[in-house]
């Protein structure tokens, strides 16, 4: 793994953290450390500076803001006129932001892996004192700039301005190696409060190399250096991952992967197959009257052999699939690992039950078929002692995470280096153990894991670190929907299974998601921005059955023809189609191609192929063209006024190159 590559600012008064330079004409150069060549690589942004920063107006044109200059001063409007001057501010009405006083000025590179893709600068401003608590759509104005004409010049601001007030701003500013543009992009990030602006320039492009070292300020432990963080970028391109939860509870395989929880809480329905099935739990025996041999959650490691697991078969079947990164869990609520744990002696898989490293097999085999492995870590044990201690302690003490989570976390990280680590289970009883900083010291393990790990170049975190917590994507409520673009990478983790996440043996076929609806799932989420992680639900033997066999495979085949449309692709100005409720749109980053996927076929109309109207598509250039994923060749095409009419082959839909959703690549649009 390449050594992650390090900033430091030459500008006025650079040190461990730069300081911006004092005059509008100051010097902003910089270098990053080059891991290719184990030197350092020079940069020079100097011809970026603009005196008048950004011109930022609100929906109705009666205010202008200007915002932030990376490398001087911008000019100061009136509003301003008395505030000291700061080379970032914004205004709004007859506020002045002051985004200059500064607590944190730093910068690390874009792409952890390539230094020379560009430099992320960031401020950070941890002052909230000025009232700015009015709500605005805004536009940037590019016409201010003086870098050259910029067509269609204002580009309206992707979820308008946020409340300033609410909470501390960072900028970021991505500073990009593009000789072909001089143009600025504006987008919110998650967390909501980060601000990104993405300026792709050739004046972003090395100026020199040398055999100097550049040093690096460290990431902080809290959840502001934390989030200033680039993230790796191969998260955002492979938009499909397998998600397997896989312990203890796959042994009774029974409702939920929340067994043990549901029995000692005394669930009837849980208590009664309990001690119908296994033997007598001791779960309120005074309600639930049992006879037989006691039999308690613990005894079902004698019954976790994993004598059919096949990690190279899982892989290959995951390969097929069409995703691109697995998660598989090391650890679920009740505390058992799959894993080899010093910090739980006698309760992992390889002292007792499958006697195997599950997580080391898979994690090698999973790498083998070139995909990128992660693991899924919940914080908390319900029934462990210490953190059950914490709990009754109001959190005064926290030593389940000190001598438990945060071992077990680095020894997974450094034996098996994920490059996902995937939380959840920040809570407890008490409140208290929700809090992602007090209690779980999420921000001193991050640290510690961008820092110091030796993942720290390419592994994601979520979102799921308790309250207040950020992470590298965002991660809601399970199997979130939310049906429209999200500015922020988020994921969605959906289950094939309906009702549970851990194999149910309870529910037939028809509790199954069929194929076309998990397309539908895949293609909904990339669209807006997000990535799919599929869940399974292995047998206690060690099996991935059938059912979950034959919508993966069925999966990879769609994708084996339409991946152009997923992989690497980004959301297009309009999701899906007004008018047509199941066609969606993704756009190529690498060629700009737009592409419509359709989950309904036309009829065909007196004989003739029938018509997909793109109602979205309005104003097509007379050189578009349009193909169907799979054949060769141009399909016929006409604007109208109510979109372009796009007439399909005339072929029936069983003799087409895929089933359940058709791709129409559409190039040559602006």
């Amino acid at each position: 793994m390449m050594e992650f590559s390090h900033f430091i600012l030459a500008c006025v008064g650079a040190a461990a953290f730069f300081s911006a330079p004092s005059s509008v004409r100051g010097d902003c150069s910089f270098g990053v450390d080059n891991p290719a060549a184990s030197g350092c690589v020079k940069y020079d942004l100097s011809a970026l500076q603009n005196p008048k920063g950004y011109t930022v107006t609100d929906e109705d044109s009666s205010t202008t803001s200007y915002v932030l200059n990376v490398c001087g001063n911008v000019n100061k409007p009136p509003a301003c006129s008395s505030q000291p001057v700061s080379p970032a501010y914004q205004v709004m009405k007859d506020h002045c932001y002051n985004l200059g006083q500064l607590s944190t000025q730093t910068a690390y590179p874009v792409d952890p892996n390539n230094a020379t893709r560009g430099v992320r600068v960031v401020y950070y401003n941890g002052d909230n004192s000025t009232d700015v608590s009015r709500h605005a759509t805004a536009h940037i104005d590019y016409g201010s700039l003086g870098i050259g004409d910029v067509e269609n010049g204002r580009r309206r601001l992707e979820g308008g301005l946020r409340d300033v007030s609410a909470s501390a701003r960072i900028i970021t500013i991505d500073f990009l190696c593009d000789a072909s543009s001089h143009e600025p992009e504006e987008a919110f990030e998650y967390p909501h409060h980060v601000y990104r602006v993405t300026w792709r320039s050739a004046h972003a492009c090395p100026t020199s190399m040398s055999s100097t070292a550049c040093p690096a300020p460290p990431f902080e432990a809290n959840w502001q250096s934390l989030s200033m963080r680039p993230v790796p970028t191969w998260f955002s391109d492979v938009k499909f991952g397998i998600f397997i939860h896989w312990g203890l509870f796959s042994v009774p395989s029974f409702k939920s992967e929340w067994y043990w929880y549901r029995l000692m809480t005394g669930n009837p329905e849980f208590v009664e197959f309990h001690n119908r099935v296994y033997g007598c739990s001791g779960v309120q025996p005074e309600k639930f009257p049992c006879t037989g041999e006691e039999f308690t959650y613990a005894d079902f490691t004698s019954m976790f052999h994993a004598e059919m697991f096949d990690p190279d078969e899982w892989a290959t079947l995951f390969k097929n699939s069409g995703a691109k990164y697995v998660v598989l869990t090391s650890k679920h609520h009740e505390g058992w690992c799959n894993f080899p744990s010093a910090q739980h002696w006698n309760w992992n898989s390889m002292d007792v039950g499958p006697n195997r490293d599950l997580v080391g097999e898979l994690s090698d085999s999973v790498r083998a078929a070139g995909l990128h492995m992660g693991l899924y870590h919940s914080l908390r044990e319900w029934y462990n002692p210490i953190f059950l201690q914490d709990n009754a302690n109001s959190c005064n003490t926290t030593n389940f995470v000190d001598e438990i989570l945060i071992p077990t976390l680095k020894d997974m990280t450094t034996r098996y280096k994920p490059e996902v680590i995937w939380a959840d289970g920040a809570s407890g009883d008490n409140p208290c153990s929700r809090d992602s900083v007090k209690y779980w010291k999420a921000p001193e393990f991050l640290s510690w894991l961008y820092n110091e790990s030796p993942v720290k170049n390419s592994v994601l975190v979520n979102s799921r670190w308790g309250t207040g917590s950020g992470g590298d994507y965002s991660t809601g409520p399970d199997r979130y929907t939310p049906g429209k673009k999200v500015s922020s990478k988020w994921e969605s983790c959906f289950t094939i299974q309906a009702h549970s996440w851990g194999f149910d043996r309870t529910e037939g076929i028809e509790n199954f998601f069929n194929a076309t609806a998990l397309i539908y799932q895949l293609v909904d989420t990339v669209s807006c921005n997000g990535n799919l992680l599929l869940n399974i639900g292995p047998t206690a033997d060690g099996r991935v059955v059938p059912a979950f066999q034959e919508r993966l495979l069925e999966m990879g085949k769609w994708l084996a023809v339409n991946g152009d449309a997923i992989y690497g692709t980004t959301p297009w100005k309009f999701q899906n189609d007004t008018s047509a409720k199941r066609i969606w749109y993704t756009q190529s980053k690498m060629t700009g191609d737009v592409y419509a996927i359709s989950f309904d076929w036309p009829e065909s109309v007196n004989g003739h192929p029938g018509d997909i109207v793109l109602s979205q598509v309005k104003n097509a250039p007379p050189t578009v063209s349009v193909q169907l994923l799979g054949m060769e060749g141009a399909l016929t095409v006409k604007q109208s006024v109510d979109g372009l009419h796009i007439t399909v082959p005339d072929v029936d839909t069983i003799h087409l190159p895929t089933q359940h959703a058709w791709v129409f690549a559409i190039r040559g649009l602006p």
